[in-house]
């Protein structure tokens, strides 16, 4: 069955991307109420690959058909009983090859069973496992709005072109899955890939290459060349490919050049032989494509149903990456600029540096997600004060000076120094359950590498592992360094936190041989909020509330060293203030009341659980506290008890109080040679 629906009852189309197919037939509707299924849905599998459903009315009989990388789109046995959706889809099973990858093996049939509850959808599959047994798997999704109608282009309006690629190195890429290999360069002014792969198959250890800026609406200008028989593909959002072949590729028609993958028929052949440059010219507006390739339009405003096969994510409504297949064949890519789409009123003034009215397209002083050009979902949650999804012009100021803070940041990195960005620790498809990864000099220093895990601050509210450089002088020591990210209160309270941190800690463990560290040197570094994680986790191995089941369950999640800056370690006394100004009489509490879910009165047996001062023993790992003696938001009280509880129980630990030091980064010369000389002691 390949075919697309177009809903009877409802305006949209629906679909769902997984990673199984097989063919199979409608059933009729004999019982259960199935209205409530009949929409768009965006879901993320267990395996973290985006899923995207099409379910359809028909006469009464329930019908769907689902995407995948290199597999069919039919589902089978489709029923609903009572609340309950039912259907059949045939899965690889086995291991994959590395992580992230594809699974292997035969294909088994699956069952899969959903409920809907609102705008959110439910799902859970019986999954085989090696010795005949079964795992459940449950994970879940969202409805997307119906299909946008077809937008007039003459009064779109694009800004200034954006050059995506400099030419020189691959500043502003990375691999879509940091654990393939990179075989993407700059070369005199072109982006090449080259793999050994020739074949077609959409699966292997070469990997995708994309943008670390994300868009909506854009028109991308590029030139490509790719060679006789040869394959990529330019997905727009992360979602939609535009294909890269040779005129003459059997990939013809609904796969061949000029077309959008499987969706979208160029009206001619518009290609070159292989070898020959190529130029393609695309505009993309509310889900709405227009393609003219070397001069000549092949496909004109036509909508786009839904994410096409090898899509990055599933929910149509977002901002996504450019993404160039490097997982097919070689291919060449240069001169690479988007204009993205800006407000068609707009007109530059003498003093509007800060362009916001510029990418107000709705004109309601308001910016989202999808107007903002290059847009980065850590610095917008920094921003975004009032969580209310949208900037002010106050807050898309401070989303601006917090980019550019990163990007200064993120300069110290030593040179040689070999990155691992977005790896995934949990397979969810959530931007906040990735870690960087950092290894050193490998000219200097050998394998296994002890590793230092940051852990960022920000109340728990705001912060991102992408605010890393000046924390990177363990790295001339021959540490590996690895930063993580971890869910905010705008969206979970504790031990969400915890629980997340944790499962990083034993994804990096489960996978110490591939990266080269050595399994058995963990050491912990954070401050402020950071800190306290840092410091729970240290103090509470073994306590299985704070262990969580997410992501890697197999391996542990203990460390051997913690260095604390400034965290709070003990939540019920920070709701009381000290009289020295200077030790935390104006520290705000209302991040903890959102970190806890409630105000201290009602939650002080979660601020006890949450304190890593209660779970003190002789059992925790070599502590180093450090706290700046004019802290005025975490008391230094705080470090203060926590230390003599430490030393109490004969926990090798050691306290600095640094002079003048205020609620911030280190940045003295001292303290960076403290930090270092104690995880050289406890980890070397």
């Amino acid at each position: 069955m390949n075919k697309y629906f177009t809903l009877k009852k409802t305006c949209t189309t629906i679909f769902i991307i997984v990673l199984f197919a097989s063919s199979g037939t409608a059933q009729d509707i004999t019982s259960g109420s199935y209205e409530s299924f009949i929409g768009n849905w965006a879901v993320v599998l267990p395996d973290g690959h985006p899923l995207w459903l099409s379910l359809l009315d028909d006469n009464n009989t329930l019908d769907g058909e689902a995407w995948s990388v290199g597999l069919g789109n039919a589902i089978s046995d489709v029923k609903v009983e009572a609340d309950t959706l039912y259907f059949m889809r045939n899965y690889k099973v086995g291991e994959p090859k590395f992580p992230g990858g594809p699974p292997t093996g035969e294909k088994v049939p699956v069952r899969t069973k959903a409920t809907v509850k609102g705008d959110k959808i439910q799902l859970s599959m019986a999954w085989p496992l090696s010795d005949g047994t079964f795992k459940k798997l449950d994970f879940k999704g969202k409805r997307l709005p119906a299909l946008p109608t077809k937008p007039d282009l003459a009064k779109i309006k694009f800004g200034e072109p954006i050059s995506l690629f400099n030419g020189r190195d691959l500043s502003g890429w990375r691999l879509t899955n940091p654990n393939q290999i990179n075989g993407w360069r700059a070369e005199d002014g072109v982006l090449v890939n080259e793999t050994p792969k020739l074949n077609f198959d959409p699966f292997s250890k070469y990997g995708n290459l994309r943008t670390d800026g994300e868009f909506k609406d854009f028109n991308l200008k590029l030139e490509f060349n790719v060679p006789l028989k040869g394959n990529s593909g330019i997905y727009l959002c992360g979602r939609y490919e535009a294909q890269v072949v040779d005129r003459d590729s059997r990939m013809q028609g609904l796969q061949g050049i000029g077309a959008l993958f499987a969706r979208i028929e160029p009206n001619e052949n518009a290609g070159k032989v292989g070898g020959e440059w190529q130029k393609y010219d695309i505009t993309l507006v509310d889900q709405h494509i227009t393609i003219i390739l070397n001069g000549k339009k092949v496909v004109d405003n036509q909508l786009i149903l839904g994410a096409t096969k090898g899509a990055l994510d599933a929910d149509d409504t977002k901002p996504g990456p450019i993404y160039f297949q490097g997982d097919h064949t070689a291919v060449k890519y240069r001169n690479i600029e988007l204009r993205p789409r800006i407000n068609p009123n707009y007109a530059k003034t003498k003093n509007d540096k800060l362009e916001f009215s510029k990418f107000d397209i709705n004109e309601d002083n308001k910016l989202t997600p999808t107007e903002i050009p290059l847009f980065d979902q850590d610095v917008f949650d920094q921003a975004d004060g009032d969580v209310d999804w949208q900037l002010t012009e106050k807050e898309y100021r401070a989303y601006v000076a917090y980019d550019k803070r990163i990007r200064s940041d993120r300069s110290l990195i030593p040179e040689n120094t070999r990155t691992y960005r977005d790896i995934p620790y949990i397979l969810d498809g959530h931007n906040r359950h990735s870690l960087d990864l950092y290894l050193p000099d490998t000219t200097k220093f050998k394998k296994p590498y002890p590793l230092v895990i940051w852990i960022h601050g920000g109340g728990w509210q705001k912060g991102t592992k992408d605010l890393f450089g000046k924390q990177t002088s363990l790295l001339r020591h021959g540490f590996a360094m690895a930063a993580i990210n971890y869910r905010l209160t705008r969206e979970e309270q504790f031990p969400t936190q915890v629980f997340d941190s944790r499962a990083a800690i034993r994804y990096l463990r489960k996978y110490a041989d591939q990266y080269g560290l050595d399994a058995n040197k963990f050491g912990l570094w954070g401050s402020s909020a950071g800190g306290h994680l840092v410091s729970l986790i240290g103090t509470s191995n073994g306590i299985v509330e704070l262990e969580g089941d997410l992501g890697v369950t197999d391996v542990s999640s203990q460390v051997q060293a913690v260095c604390d800056w400034f965290g709070p370690s003990d939540l019920n006394q920070m709701n009381t203030s000290s009289a020295d100004k200077s030790k935390g009489a104006k520290q705000n509490t209302k991040p903890i009341v959102k970190f806890l879910g409630g105000p201290f009165d009602v939650k002080q047996e979660e601020a006890k659980m949450a304190s890593p001062i209660h779970y003190v023993s002789k059992d925790a790992p070599p502590f180093l506290i450090m706290h700046g003696e004019n802290d005025p938001l975490v008391p230094i009280e705080q470090s203060e008890l926590f230390y003599v509880a430490l030393q109490k129980v004969g926990v090798d630990s050691e306290y600095i109080e640094v002079k003048d030091g205020i609620h911030s980064f280190f940045m003295g010369k001292e303290e960076h040679e403290k930090v270092a000389e104690f995880f050289l002691k406890k980890l070397k």
